[in-house]
């Protein structure tokens, strides 16, 4: 008795954009190495899929990165709703990448930090070193004046300043040390 088996076939696509250096560096890290295989479970392999349509309202910008970072989409996820691939989206995910490094990166700052402000660099430091980016990658200082621009909204995002036009005080909610401490 012979049974009729197919053996299965895998139509995925992989597609290799290319990113920044450091942006290379904190994808290795977030995915385990340089190809990933696309999901909606995890942020990286949303925004690939997310990305596959038109993208007709993003201009191309004129950056030639020298680091390509693999994507495998699997045939169930194009199958059901199409793919685009082009220039555009490739230049999509290193941007969309470098937001989500940088807005971990200054979060990570100020959740680590909002009561000592003089530590930033170290905290900043101390990140890039995890991501083993150094200033080959992207310099400190960069990092550092974009954050000073992003930090007063940041910290509103985050609630860790009244918002303009509110009363609330923080102090309001926390218990007072005694004095008898």
């Amino acid at each position: 008795m012979s049974q009729n088996s197919s053996p299965t076939v895998d139509f995925s696509i992989t597609q290799h954009f290319p990113v920044a250096d450091h942006v290379y560096k904190y994808l290795l890290k977030c995915c385990g190495g340089n190809h990933m295989i696309a999901s909606r479970t995890t942020p990286i392999g949303n925004l690939v899929l997310s990305l596959q349509g038109r993208n007709y309202d993003v201009k191309p910008s004129v950056k030639r990165f020298r680091k390509l970072f693999s994507v495998t989409i699997p045939e169930h996820y194009y199958s059901k709703t199409g793919m685009h691939i082009d220039t555009i989206n490739a230049q999509l995910f290193n941007d969309q990448a470098d937001r989500f490094f940088r807005d971990e990166l200054y979060r990570h700052m100020l959740m680590t930090n909002h009561t000592d402000k003089k530590h930033f660099l170290k905290t900043l430091r101390g990140f890039l070193e995890f991501y083993d980016i150094g200033e080959d990658d992207i310099k400190l200082d960069t990092l550092h004046r974009d954050f000073k621009r992003k930090k007063k909204e940041l910290e509103e995002n985050l609630n860790l300043v009244s918002a303009p036009g509110t009363n609330f005080e923080v102090s309001n909610n926390v218990p007072k040390k005694s004095a008898a401490l």
